[in-house]
């Protein structure tokens, strides 16, 4: 899902054609939320079929036609449904967190909050699950490094999202 909520937050911005959507999703985000083609090209024709963009084809002379897609108030609804929905499933998946945080901007306090905090329960379930198999395989000591490894980055996610949760308090983060 967090393809098509960057999809969609691209055009909040203005019209775009899909390449340029593409671009500013990677310089934006960086190489792990690339959007290929095979993936962006479906989602604009079923945003299409769904009235939550329009396209107008732009002819350029000596080159292919461009197609420019414009977000709808329809599509507006749709992007902030998508980003407000987090249940557990989706907290699960780092780059649906990530995405998510990436565009608090656009959610209110209460919201953010309970983003930070759905995410805060998954991870809390995965650190007592590291703690678990740590406790099972005391003589793998392979197994145990890849648990301490696992378990690290867990804990300085946790503390990031505290961090998040203490900023999302105070007034300099209310928009």
């Amino acid at each position: 899902m967090y393809a098509e909520i960057l999809i969609l937050g691209q055009l909040l911005t203005g019209p775009k054609h899909g390449y340029e959507i593409k671009k500013n999703i990677q310089e934006a985000l960086g190489e792990e939320f690339e959007i290929n083609n095979n993936l962006l090209y479906p989602t604009l024709r079923r945003f299409l079929e769904m009235g939550a963009i329009s396209k107008e084809v732009v002819k350029v002379e000596g080159k292919p036609n461009r197609h420019v897609y414009f977000l709808t108030d329809v599509g507006e609804e749709i992007f902030n449904e998508m980003i407000r929905d987090f249940p557990s499933k989706l907290a699960a998946s780092q780059s649906e967190f990530l995405v998510r945080v990436a565009l608090f901007d656009r959610l209110e306090q209460d919201v953010q909050q309970e983003i930070l905090m759905r995410r805060q329960e998954v991870l809390q379930k995965k650190l007592n699950f590291y703690h678990h198999i740590e406790a099972i395989h005391p003589k793998k000591p392979f197994v145990i490094e890849v648990v301490r490894f696992q378990k690290s980055q867990v804990e300085q996610e946790l503390a990031w999202i505290e961090a998040l949760r203490q900023k999302g308090e105070t007034p300099e983060m209310e928009g």
